[in-house]
């Protein structure tokens, strides 16, 4: 038996911006790295934000 999981689902930064999925911080890091014009999957989203928030500051 198949099942859909959340990893499937893609969204758009907007869908995204305004689930209680994430806090509110995030919400304001990932306004800022999404592409308007792309869909991501939740995991997909979790993963630009914890590439953009372990990245060396120089």
């Amino acid at each position: 038996m198949s099942t859909m999981s959340e990893n499937k689902i893609v969204f758009g930064k907007a869908q995204i911006l305004e689930s209680g999925i994430f806090a509110p911080r995030e919400k304001d890091v990932l306004d800022a790295i999404l592409q308007q014009d792309q869909s991501y999957t939740l995991e997909q989203a979790r993963q630009e934000l914890a590439l953009f928030l372990t990245k060396e500051v120089i």
